[in-house]
């Protein structure tokens, strides 16, 4: 017996044409799915909310500017400046998305309810704001249940129907301006413009709208608020915000942006304002005094008569007075520095101290602590808007406060007690004053009193107004650090959702990107063999040829109808078998699969009545014991035969009978027995080799699967070829394992393999070309059959044939 040569298997590699024949194949399933894609996409395009981006810009205060002196060039040098830049950005950015930001402009709009226009379908929605036909006025003293919707249809210009679903079930026909009352809602619809109402037309008008409370809100706009730094210096940021109104987006901007402004311009007078403040209530104490002292001087200069005084006692006024205005402008810094102490003890940290040269104490050393404190409390103030108490930064900036609270305190009572001794030494020289003015008359005496009084309250009256004034100049010239560069216009805003183009885009590609993700997921998990290189890539045992797929109700398709393409595969498969068996003692054929339902039967029995075709006496033998089926295909009585034969039972002329097909013999299995494998193994069933091998040319013998059972091996010895029949699309790649072992190890060299029901429509959809043995015996490639069967009709899927050949060039 020859030995068949080694093939060698395979590397596994993408069959790119493999693919390509499958997606042309199944093509509708790319055609159905971009339909459906492109569908999806056009009721997106049509029914989904329209989302709109709207952007402002803002100059933010830049204190970058160079200054010039070396403070400056080291700043530049150790890049502290950019640090210290980047860093005042991030807390501009943060103060504009914090809640306090949000909160007074929410509070500042009319956000409160909003409201939804439903299309006549109740599937396209368009949200509304200052165009909606109808205004709802809340009752803010009764309960109203925020974040529910209320439908309105619009009946009439005066009438209108409201329903709250679900689990209210409220259905009330109302006209405008009438009060609906409910134990969790309470308000009233009011036309926005009636005359706009009277000219609608095609009512009913459905509409439904949202009150939401103030905390969703804020909380709303705060997550969708984005803040970008859009310059290398990083002075300008642009506010962006997306919503389905851009009118009402670009206010919440234009509003936000104004708000930012004018607290950057209100903490600017924060300095100022206190200082008018401290000067009113200072004022307000020395009004009464003065008034008082003005009108005791008027009341004494009448009773007595006196308009002037002596040259001697008008000296000493004037010195008295001169000591009189250095106490009084003591006494100022004194109640200064008593504020400076109780805000110190009181520990307010949102509240600016005044700056000492406001009230004309030009301490250098106080000066600079208080302008320290301040700073240090406006940027713990900022800090706070974007950290935890938690932050280490704030936990320094804190302490760090705390240090300067304890300088201040200190020196401020230093300064206190050096006001005091100040004030102490100037009274000793008032009081040796007075002992000289004790010298002139009693009535002169007087008036200097009265007209020294009156005076010092004048000084400071005075002072103070100068210092409100000079305040209340300083708060009038200052400028917010802020501005804003571009406000928000509705319409500069951008659609952004739905993006028509792209979503087309879109459904094209994944309408081709998910069948063919199917496809390579079921190539994937895919177990059975489908295709030539599933064998190779498995076994190195030939294969001999491939049978078509029947699609006939008979089981001898070689006989009732010889014009087929089916019969034509059979004769090429019996062509096959001749270069094979050159010998022409060579004559069994064992016919086998590796499980049930593969049709090594049907192949058996084709194969057997082709050779018979062809001239050859051919003896088909039944040696399925188990699971016998020749006799059905032949309608013979199964009452005895080959089971019989080797128990002895009867001879051998009971079991082999003569067929329809002319050369053709079949030799049935007869009942099954409790003893296959031993019977096989008797030695009459080799004298039943023996002798019909003498008798008949070719025998082909229809065994049990080799998977299941064995008695296909018990044969070896006696058969010339043994054919495994594989089906095609059933059998799975494991099977191919079972053959690889009897081929290498059990050493069944005589071994080819059968490829069974081939159909070139289905799985793949091209021309299945599995090559017979190993280059020598010859096939036909469907779609070449036209005019040599009878069935005619070509399988190959119906695809423009120019680049089919392409294809198969390849």
């Amino acid at each position: 017996m020859e030995q068949y040569p080694e093939i060698y298997r395979e590397e596994e590699s993408i069959d790119i044409k493999k693919y390509l024949y499958r997606i042309l194949y199944n093509w509708w399933w790319f055609a159905l799915s971009i339909f459906v894609a492109l569908t999806i996409a056009y009721l997106v395009n049509r029914y989904a909310e329209d989302v709109y981006r709207a952007n402002c810009s803002v100059i933010i205060a830049n204190e970058n500017t160079p200054r010039g002196d070396i403070e400056s060039i080291i700043e530049d040098l150790t890049n502290v400046r950019n640090r210290r830049t980047k860093a005042v950005v991030q807390n501009e950015i943060t103060v504009l998305k914090s809640y306090k930001m949000a909160q007074a402009t929410i509070q500042n709009l009319d956000f409160n309810i909003s409201y939804t226009a439903v299309g006549r379908r109740g599937i396209a929605e368009s949200k509304l704001y200052s165009s909606s036909p109808f205004i709802v006025i809340p009752d803010t003293t009764l309960p109203n249940q925020f974040n529910y919707p209320v439908n309105v249809t619009i009946l009439s210009p005066t009438t209108y129907k409201l329903t709250i679903d679900d689990k209210y079930g409220i259905s009330r026909v109302m006209y405008f301006g009438q009060t609906f009352e409910h134990e969790n809602f309470n308000f009233r619809l009011l036309p926005r413009n009636p005359e706009s109402l009277k000219n609608l037309s095609n009512f009913p008008l459905k509409y439904y709208f949202v009150m939401h409370d103030l905390n969703g809100l804020i909380n709303k706009y705060r997550a969708g608020l984005e803040v970008e730094v859009n310059d290398e210096k990083g002075s300008i940021l642009t506010l962006s915000l997306t919503g389905p109104n851009k009118e009402q987006i670009c206010d919440y901007l234009n509003k936000l942006s104004r708000i930012y402004i004018q607290s950057n311009l209100d903490e600017k007078n924060t300095t100022s304002s206190n200082t008018i403040k401290f000067i009113d209530e200072q004022l307000r104490e020395i009004i009464d005094s003065l008034q008082i002292a003005g009108i005791r001087l008027q009341n004494f200069r009448s009773a007595n008569r006196i308009i002037n005084i002596s040259q001697e006692g008008n000296a000493l006024f004037q010195q008295m007075e001169l000591l009189n205005a250095e106490k009084a402008e003591i006494a100022i810094k004194g109640s200064y520095f008593e504020y400076i102490k109780g805000y110190i003890t009181a520990k307010k940290d949102n509240i600016e101290i005044i700056a000492p040269s406001v009230m004309g104490i030009q301490d250098a050393l106080l000066n600079s602590l208080v302008s320290q404190i301040n700073e240090l409390n406006t940027e713990r103030r900022d800090l706070k808007f974007s950290s935890s108490e938690n932050n280490p930064k704030l936990t320094m900036i804190t302490m760090q406060i705390e240090n300067l609270r304890m300088d201040i305190l200190e020196n401020v009572n230093n300064l206190i007690a050096s006001n005091n001794i100040s004030m102490k030494g100037l009274s000793n020289r008032i009081n040796d004053l007075e002992k000289e003015i004790q010298k002139l008359p009693f009535t002169e005496r007087q008036l200097i009193n009265i007209q020294r009084e009156f005076n010092v309250n004048d000084q400071i009256y005075t002072f103070l107004l100068e210092k409100r004034a000079e305040a209340g100049i300083t708060k009038a010239s200052n400028t917010p650090d802020h501005r804003l560069l571009d406000i928000a216009k509705p319409e500069n805003a951008v659609m952004i959702k739905p993006k028509t183009s792209m979503n087309y885009m879109m459904a094209l590609v994944l309408g081709g990107i998910l069948p063919l993700m199917l496809l390579i997921l079921i190539e994937y998990f895919n177990n059975k063999i489908v295709d030539r290189k599933d064998i190779e890539q498995q076994t190195a045992v030939p294969i001999l040829g491939s049978i078509g797929h029947n699609d006939k109700s008979f089981d001898l398709p070689v006989f009732e109808n010889p014009k087929s393409a089916l019969a034509e595969s059979f004769r090429s498969l019996r062509a096959n078998l001749q270069y094979l068996l050159k010998n022409e003692t060579h004559k069994i054929i064992s016919i086998s699969s590796t499980i049930s339902g593969e049709g090594k039967t049907f192949c058996a029995a084709n194969l057997a009545a082709i050779l018979a075709m062809a001239g050859r006496k051919t003896l088909l033998v039944s040696l399925d014991l188990r699971k016998p089926k020749i006799h059905k295909i032949f309608s013979l009585e199964n009452q005895s035969g080959i089971s019989t034969y080797l128990a002895g039972m009867n001879g051998l002329e009971s079991i082999v009978h003569p067929t329809n097909v002319d050369n053709l013999d079949v030799a049935i299995s007869g009942p099954v027995p409790p003893n296959p494998a031993e019977l096989i193994e008797s030695s009459r069933m080799a004298e039943f080799m023996v002798r019909m091998k003498k008798e008949y040319e070719f025998l082909v013998i229809d065994t049990p699967p080799i998977a299941i059972v064995t008695d296909a091996l018990l044969l070896k010895e006696m058969v010339d070829i043994h054919v495994f029949v594989i089906r095609h699309g059933y059998s799975s790649k494991e099977v191919l394992q079972l053959v690889e072992d009897l081929y290498t190890k059990r050493g069944l060299k005589n071994m080819a393999l059968l490829v069974n029901d081939v159909q070139t429509k289905g799985y793949y959809g091209y021309s299945y070309r599995y090559g017979y043995g190993y280059g020598y015996g010859y096939g036909y490639g469907y779609g070449y059959e036209h005019g040599y069967y009878d069935e005619g009709t070509s399988q190959v899927v119906k695809i423009p044939r120019k680049l089919f050949k392409i294809l198969k060039r390849k």
